[in-house]
């Protein structure tokens, strides 16, 4: 078949990817940096903040019998709005799948998607759910659970806290899940693609059982190779205020309505999957047993939130040095140190309050994560310059007691890890 799968380079995406060229389908894969290969294939840009329109799709489905959309996100972020990638975008490519003849559209939309929906994300979509239910095509509408396997960030997420000396629980932990494997629902993609009995269906796609979020990740904890979870309970409210502060600044993987959302509850009846679909998915216990973990998984686990405290420190340090040289310390030492490495007179000013803004600029670009590539190379560079200059004209400053110079190694050190850790 030829197939057009949406949000290629996503988790879910990828692992569909490889499995229907697997299965020697012609699949083109929609991604916005197309030219981040994912294979051998064919690949075009698409853009769901902005390809909204139904015309933006027409050119793009010529010869396609099947539209799979697996494009979603978890929280809003500056540039990505849940309303458009989840309800106007798919609804206009839904659309002009239908005017393009296009056989049929599966649209991987999310656990909680229903009737009783409440926050954006469940509502948004299941708009998109209902324009494709309502159009005269062949659909199937997947809602998964919190989705499993290797590359997801949710289970990441969970991980990096199952590692913690001391796990936060949003209360008592007592919230149900019930997670489903990659593997599963890739194969129930496959089977809707063979399968007419999984025509007009929105079906749930969840684990066999369900599982408390404190057993999870004490599960995690011990896939890990941890001992017994030591958890801190942190009640409802609190937990939604810091999800609050943290999805503000953007440093939360999380916000307060994912928060919400899981008090909520992330369960669903697992009959009519295998009715559906002749199989029970595999339990969570199974999948682990099966993978077990490597060096590469405890490291990740143990660096999830070191990586963003570190970029927050290294921004820390150069905003504050660039607060303490244009306020805080005394102008006439500044302009001393400055005309014993040869700028005084009126390039002093210059160079005291140049060097201040350029270490704001630094730390502000770490903060917004602005070319953070660019920006810790450019720190790099400026460091090694500072030292080398110190070197020259005050090499005593190696031999000072509080290592004003010998730091700089240490933090040039930090910054190109920094620089790996923030790599996507």
């Amino acid at each position: 078949m030829n197939i057009l799968l949406t949000g290629a380079s996503g988790f879910i995406g990828t692992h569909l990817l490889a499995r229907l060229r697997t299965e020697g389908h012609r699949v083109i894969a929609c991604t916005r940096q197309p030219k981040r290969r994912l294979g051998d294939g064919e690949y075009f840009a698409c853009d769901f903040t902005r390809d909204t329109q139904d015309g933006d799709w027409l050119a793009r489905l010529a010869e396609i019998e099947v539209v799979i959309n697996a494009v979603g996100i978890i929280r809003e972020t500056r540039g990505q709005k849940l309303d458009t990638l989840h309800s106007d975008a798919p609804a206009a490519l839904f659309r002009a799948a239908t005017r393009c003849g296009v056989r049929k559209v599966i649209q991987i939309s999310a656990l909680g998607a229903d009737e009783h929906a409440q926050s954006t994300y469940h509502l948004s979509k299941r708009a998109a759910d209902d324009v494709l239910a309502s159009l005269d095509v062949e659909w199937t509408v997947l809602r998964p659970s919190i989705v499993y396997g290797p590359g997801a960030k949710s289970m990441a997420l969970f991980r990096a806290l199952a590692a913690l000396p001391i796990t936060p629980l949003v209360g008592q932990g007592e919230q149900p899940v019930q997670p489903i494997h990659i593997d599963d629902l890739v194969e129930v993609v496959v089977q809707c693609l063979e399968r007419e009995k999984l025509n007009a269906q929105r079906l749930d796609l969840v684990g066999p059982q369900p599982i408390t979020l404190k057993a999870l990740l004490q599960k995690q904890r011990a896939w890990l190779g941890g001992d017994a979870l030591r958890a801190v309970a942190v009640p409802y409210g609190l937990s939604v205020r810091m999800a609050q502060v943290g999805g503000f600044f953007g440093s939360a993987p999380i916000d307060a309505q994912t928060v919400r959302m899981l008090q909520r509850g992330n369960t669903g009846d697992v009959g009519p999957l295998q009715a559906a679909c002749g199989f029970v998915p595999r339990s969570l216990d199974e999948a682990l047993r099966r993978s077990p973990a490597t060096e590469a998984d405890k490291w990740h686990a143990r660096l999830y939130f070191l990586a963003p405290a570190l970029r927050w420190a290294l921004a820390a340090l150069w905003l504050f040095t660039a607060f303490v040289s244009a306020f805080a310390y005394p102008t006439e030492l500044s302009y001393a140190l400055l005309a014993e490495v040869g700028i005084e007179g009126p390039f002093a000013p210059y160079g005291l309050y140049g060097a201040a803004a350029i270490d704001l600029l630094m730390g502000f670009a770490l903060m917004t994560r602005f070319h953070i590539g660019a920006v810790a190379v450019l720190q790099v560079v400026l460091i090694v310059g500072y030292t080398l200059i110190i070197s020259v004209a005050l090499p005593e400053f190696w031999l000072h007691p509080f290592g004003p110079v010998s730091k700089n190694v240490t933090l040039i050190v930090a910054t190109l890890i920094m620089m790996q850790l923030e790599r996507r």
